[in-house]
Order: structure tokens, then C-alpha cells, then sequence
């Protein structure tokens, strides 16, 4: 289920590249108590903007729309832009190299050699440098198959590691603000400033919060499973029927979401909320496994309590 560089395939959602004047602040709240995968990549954006030999990347990215792999549409959310930067390797090198270090890594690619396996040393080269240099934790280092594989949930991961890189920076004042002419997150925020001024308004204020609550408790119960399968504290075979198909649930309502909040950061003459439904209607298929094991997962919850407290 690949991440669409649109709110949902063929909902026709135009991308509004002017530059607001006002306060961004507006229904895509960043400000809620768990920002969203959509609001953290937002932020991650334009302090990636400050960084030295980045705006290249941006570039040809938000620029050149043939970049933009299959269709050559432009990017309609900020997670797939940066997905795709990450992806190219040498970017991230750029970013590791913005510390200063005494042995900056390598930017460049030999154009007449395999090119995606060169991509994936220069990712191996950003992690193994982050790690030795301790300017990441390492359980906290995504792998170079998590940044190449079609899984929010790896790329949850994968923005984890570039932010606590990117706090690093700031955290040593190498963070150049001044270099930011325009706030690349621009592109994807929302055309009308300020609290919502309608009922229409108001529904969709509320349709985007609940669906970010919904995915950050569902994030909460995959860090609780996670926690009970690393801590053995009850069998593998309780673990798969209590939290059955829980990753894949987790991974849909993200991208979900992301449909949601792309569409809830257009204009409204131009928002599809339903063609997110339709588009996206094959994967409220991972619902089943959770529908048709309830019954037991239930009882199982009730025969673990004491384990499960």
C-alpha cells in the first residue's frame, strides 16, 4: 500500500504554492498535544530549509514535478517529499555534515554506477557515522531497509532518528534561520488563516482532531505491545491474537489521516474529504482480522490481567 504524493489518488487536489503572509496557524493545528506525522513533517521541513546544501534537495523536488516518481504530479503532503529526499542518501549526508564534523561524509554520486546501491551507502555511511559519534541513540537508529521499505510505520522511525539529528544542530547553534527565505512548509498549509469561522469549519476542525487522537492511541497501544514483546511478559501466540493485524492498522489510519489533513490544508472549494473514503476504501480491509478475532482477544485480555496491568 504505497504512500500516494496525493491526499487520495486521483482526487484532482491542486498544490497552492503562494507563500501566506498571516499566521499559519489554522485547522492543521501544530500545536495539539501528539503532533501528527503530517505536523512533525511540516516542522522537520523548514529546519531542514536552514541547512547548507539542502535547498537543492527541496529544489528539485517541489520544483521539477518529473522528480515526483510515478505520475509527475506534485507533492500534496510533506511526508512523501521527505520520504523521497531521505531516500536519495546523500541527503542525509548533507544533513550529518551541517554538525561540523572532523570527517564529513561524501555528497556526491558517480552518475555511471549503480546509483540506488551507492544511495543505500551513503545511508548506511549518515547512520554509522550517527552512531559512533553517539549523536543518536542507537535503538533509536532506523536501518536502511526501514527508510526503503513502503511502511509508516518504519518511517515513524526513520523522522525519529533526522529529528534528533536536526535538534542536535539546533542545539549547537548551526542552525542557520537566516537562510530560510520562505517556509517550505508553506506549500502544504492551509489557505484560510486563523480558528475556524463556520460550522463547516468547525466539523472539519473537529473531523482532523479526532482522527489524530484515534491514531496517536492507537500508536500507544503498539508502543504498549512492543513493551510486552520485549519485556516476554506474556506468549507470542497472546500477543498475535490480542493485538492481531495492529501494525497494518496502524500504518492504514496514518496514511489515512495524512489523506485527511492534506485535504483539510486546501482551500475549501477544493477539499475531497470523500474521495479519501473511496480511494482508500480497499484498505479499511485490515479491520477484519481485528473484527473477527475481538471476541477472543477479549477473553484473552480478561485470562492475562494480572500480566497485562
Amino acid at each position: 500500500m504505497e504512500l500516494t504524493r496525493r491526499a487520495a489518488p486521483n482526487v484532482g487536489l491542486p498544490m497552492d504554492t503562494s507563500i501566506p503572509s498571516q499566521n499559519m496557524d489554522s485547522i492543521l493545528n501544530r500545536n495539539t498535544p501528539a503532533a501528527s506525522i503530517y505536523q512533525k513533517s511540516l516542522n522537520l521541513l523548514d529546519k531542514l530549509a536552514c541547512i547548507n546544501g539542502f535547498e537543492t534537495y527541496l529544489k528539485s523536488l517541489l520544483e521539477d514535478t518529473t522528480r515526483d516518481a510515478k505520475n509527475g504530479t506534485p507533492y500534496l503532503n510533506p511526508i512523501q517529499l521527505l520520504w523521497d529526499t531521505f531516500r536519495q542518501g546523500t541527503s542525509l549526508c548533507v544533513i550529518y555534515n551541517a554538525l561540523q564534523p572532523v570527517e564529513p561524509l561524501s555528497t556526491t554520486l558517480d552518475e555511471s554506477s549503480n546509483l540506488l546501491r551507492q544511495r543505500k551507502d551513503r545511508v548506511y555511511r549518515f547512520v554509522k557515522a550517527c552512531k559512533d559519534n553517539r549523536i543518536v541513540r542507537e535503538e533509536d537508529l532506523f536501518t536502511i531497509s526501514e527508510l526503503f521499505k513502503d511502511d509508516t510505520n518504519s518511517f515513524v522511525k526513520v523522522l525519529k532518528t533526522i529529528e534528533a539529528v536536526v535538534d542536535t544542530i539546533e542545539g549547537r547553534g548551526l542552525l542557520d534561520m537566516s537562510r530560510m527565505t520562505e517556509k517550505p512548509s508553506a506549500r502544504f498549509a492551509e489557505a484560510q488563516m486563523g480558528p475556524p469561522q463556520d460550522n463547516r469549519e468547525r466539523l472539519i476542525k473537529e473531523f482532523v482532531d479526532t482522527e489524530r487522537k484515534y491514531v496517536h492511541d492507537l500508536e500507544q497501544l503498539q508502543a504498549y505491545m512492543d513493551e510486552l514483546i520485549r519485556k516476554n511478559i506474556i506468549s507470542s501466540d497472546s500477543i498475535r491474537y490480542i493485538f492481531a493485524n495492529l501494525n497494518s492498522m496502524v500504518d492504514f489510519q496514518r496514511r489515512f489521516l495524512i489523506g485527511v489533513e492534506a485535504n483539510a490544508s486546501q482551500p475549501p472549494d477544493e477539499q475531497h474529504f470523500g474521495a479519501v473514503f473511496v480511494n482508500m476504501r480497499e484498505g479499511f480491509m485490515v479491520y477484519e482480522p481485528y473484527c473477527a478475532n475481538y471476541t477472543r482477544a477479549a477473553k484473552l485480555c480478561v485470562a492475562e490481567k494480572e500480566s497485562l496491568k
